[in-house]
């Protein structure tokens, strides 16, 4: 008998002595949180909509020096915490996002000092007020028809329709500017000039680019008295 109890009992301090040491093994292997670049932040909340390397995405590229330069840091920042329009969503976990402020700064700081090298702000501001809708229909018709089709959306044109209702619905006028201003250099689409049967040192002044975003965002259906 007391050798049966002195066995079982060196088999419990063995046992439980392995067993203590696993959670503090498991402890020490993740007590140490891993280290998130800006590069893995974008990976995980960017890259879906605006490509893997910031270009070649469904979304506006962010690896475009000229926009980087023209957008503000804390501009970029507020995009990014509150979302813009109805495709960004708002990132900000004070916002419903998944990232905390202090990484949304890390994030833009990374773009801006990785892909915003050489970047020179565009002579046209990146934010701005609307003009008018009757003036935006003129530069509509001269410099953007000829790739985007007539204003009515039924024919595309060779970029694709910019006054389709369903796509007005989704994008704010901030967005709608950055797209005049800058168009998509990834995918080849200069928007601001050259244009068509134009001189070639033809570009939209900053009014112009007020008054052609105004008559976009005229054509804009009107949901309940929301737009974005």
């Amino acid at each position: 008998m007391s050798r049966t109890f002195l066995l079982v009992a060196s088999l419990v301090v063995v046992t439980c002595g392995a067993c203590g040491q696993i959670p503090l093994q498991q402890s020490a292997s993740t007590s140490e949180a891993p280290v998130v670049t800006w590069k893995g932040l974008y990976a995980q909340n960017c890259s879906g909509c605006h490509g893997a390397d910031g270009s070649i995405g469904g979304a506006r590229p962010l690896r475009d020096a000229s926009y980087l330069a023209s957008v503000s840091r804390n501009g970029l920042i507020d995009i990014v915490r509150r979302g813009q329009g109805v495709l960004m969503p708002a990132m900000d976990v004070s916002q419903g996002g998944a990232i905390s402020s202090e990484q949304i700064a890390q994030l833009v700081d990374g773009m801006m000092s990785d892909w915003g090298q050489g970047g020179k702000p565009h002579v046209v501001a990146w934010a701005g007020e609307l003009g008018s809708p009757q003036a935006g229909h003129a530069v509509y018709a001269a410099t953007c028809q000829s790739c985007h089709g007539l204003p009515d959306g039924v024919a595309a044109g060779t970029r694709g329709s910019v006054t389709d209702p369903n796509y007005l619905r989704l994008v704010s006028n901030q967005a709608l500017r950055s797209a005049v201003i800058f168009g998509r250099s990834d995918l080849g689409g200069l928007c601001n000039g050259p244009y068509p049967g134009q001189p070639a040192s033809r570009t939209l002044s900053s009014s112009e680019v007020a008054d052609v975003v105004a008559f976009l965002a005229s054509k804009r259906p009107n949901f309940g008295g929301h737009t974005p």
